[in-house]
């Protein structure tokens, strides 16, 4: 379920391996075998995706959003920037 929403995260705001790689430090190819459901996410993935989208923190972890508290989820972080809003 954590792995799924990881995968969502690089769909909805259609990042790259080698994005992520640049945000969170985190070998292109790790985040390859994660996307591809070879590997199972630790907790290092975790603490790297909570440096770069502290936003998601939340929801990667339980699925549920808090956007008063700034907890959102890549699909409202999405609309967000379509729509020109903010957040929290």
């Amino acid at each position: 379920m954590i792995r799924d929403r990881i995968i969502e995260i690089f769909d909805v705001l259609d990042l790259t391996s080698k994005r992520m790689e640049e945000l969170t430090g985190i070998d292109r190819y790790k985040w390859g075998n994660i996307r591809g459901r070879k590997q199972k996410v630790n907790e290092d993935y975790l603490e790297a995706l909570n440096q770069a989208f502290p936003q998601f923190s939340y929801w990667i972890m339980t699925g549920q959003t808090i956007p008063e508290a700034g907890q959102i989820s890549p699909q409202m972080e999405k609309a967000r920037k379509e729509n020109n809003l903010k957040i929290g």
